[in-house]
């Protein structure tokens, strides 16, 4: 009996050509500060083994991770980056961690002491008021300052993270800064001098704040995602690296005059041509929304999504003249000048561009322009 490869008509097309392009810029922007790159939830659904592989490709020096299992699937598949851990874990997670050679994250004395028993090199979170994970900005010097002195431990950065979507959060975050830059200069005097401390993410960084530390650490921007509206990649130099989402017609039909659909979300308003595509909420999709109306892209030519369920999207083909079952059908992409946004989408299914990337993650089929060889 022939093997066959059964595969599902939709895809997501991930350009690396347009990620290592991001990277140069950030690079520049940096302004010779380091970057480092966050993979964190698969790389932000693109892929986190395909991105390190490609940025390690490009001379990026390391990747982060809050996920233990992308972390490893990295260190085995892209032996020459450095992978370093987010906070995660328990403490007695952490000597396992360091076998791997990954690089932890910890929060408090009880990690740097699980990590001073393996002996081995950690970063230490610092909580400069976000109020989430890390050492208190407060009792931060004096908790540094004592894993400082537990032997076989080494501190090879201090992190903290202070995003922000709006103008009073970025009044917020740079108050909140400041704190962290006399934390620094405290540790320093102390003679406690990190290799990588690092403030910023994409928001502080293309927001030009003021930087005590020696590193940026970028998530939404190297993938030409916006961390919020004030934002805007494509403005900045940044492509988006989903270059497309799609799938294909898996049936067309004519409705006579007068035929009716089942009220609640199926309904084809009257279309006189209706056809459907295998991709539904299952695969990412979200129940549209009352901000303007879907769009999808056939045969270079907008038309209105209309409805969609758990597995299917009903499309609006009414003017569309020689469609046919298996034509592909765009919903983010461009063809013949024609172009829709992962920004539109996430607009029509009321949530952020990282979150419309992050639903289709890992449920549809990827395809990866200019992948690196292993």
């Amino acid at each position: 009996m022939t093997s066959v490869a059964l595969r599902s008509p939709n895809w997501m097309t991930i350009d690396l050509r347009v990620l290592r392009s991001n990277y140069a810029e950030l690079l520049r922007r940096a302004g010779g500060r380091g970057v480092a790159v966050a993979v964190k939830a698969d790389a932000y659904g693109h892929g986190a083994v395909e991105v390190a592989r490609a940025l390690a490709d490009c001379g990026c020096p390391s990747v982060w991770t809050g996920h233990v299992d992308e972390a490893l699937a990295i260190r085995h598949a892209v032996p020459g980056i450095e992978v370093d851990l987010f906070a995660g874990y328990l403490p007695d997670d952490i000597p396992a961690l360091l076998a791997e050679g990954l690089r932890p994250t910890v929060v408090d004395l009880a990690g740097a002491a699980a990590a001073a028993r393996h002996g081995g090199s950690v970063n230490v979170k610092v909580d400069a008021g976000l109020g989430r994970l890390g050492v208190p900005l407060q009792n931060a010097a004096r908790v540094i300052g004592q894993m400082a002195t537990m032997p076989g431990l080494q501190i090879a950065g201090v992190y903290t993270h202070l995003p922000f979507a709006d103008v009073g959060g970025r009044a917020w975050s740079a108050e909140r800064s400041l704190g962290f830059g006399r934390l620094l200069a405290e540790l320093a005097a102390a003679g406690i001098r990190p290799a990588f401390t690092q403030l910023w993410g994409s928001a502080g960084l293309f927001a030009g704040q003021p930087d005590p530390s020696n590193a940026v650490c970028i998530g939404h921007m190297m993938y030409g995602l916006a961390p919020s509206a004030e934002f805007e990649p494509s403005a900045d130099g940044l492509g988006p690296v989903i270059a497309e989402l799609g799938s294909r017609l898996i049936h067309v039909v004519d409705h006579p005059e007068g035929s009716v659909a089942m009220p609640g979300g199926y309904a084809h308003r009257g279309a006189a041509r209706t056809g459907v595509i295998p991709l539904g909420v299952s695969d990412g999709m979200r129940r549209f929304g009352a901000v303007g109306e879907p769009s999808v892209l056939v045969r270079g030519r907008r038309v209105p999504a209309i409805g969609t369920s758990l597995e299917h999207t009903i499309v609006d083909l009414s003017d569309i003249a020689e469609v046919q079952v298996g034509d592909p059908v765009l919903l983010v992409g461009h063809v013949d000048g024609e172009r829709i946004t992962l920004a539109e989408w996430a607009t029509w299914m009321r949530c952020s561009e990282l979150d419309a990337a992050l639903g289709f993650a890992g449920r549809i089929n990827r395809r990866y322009v200019d992948l690196p060889s292993p």
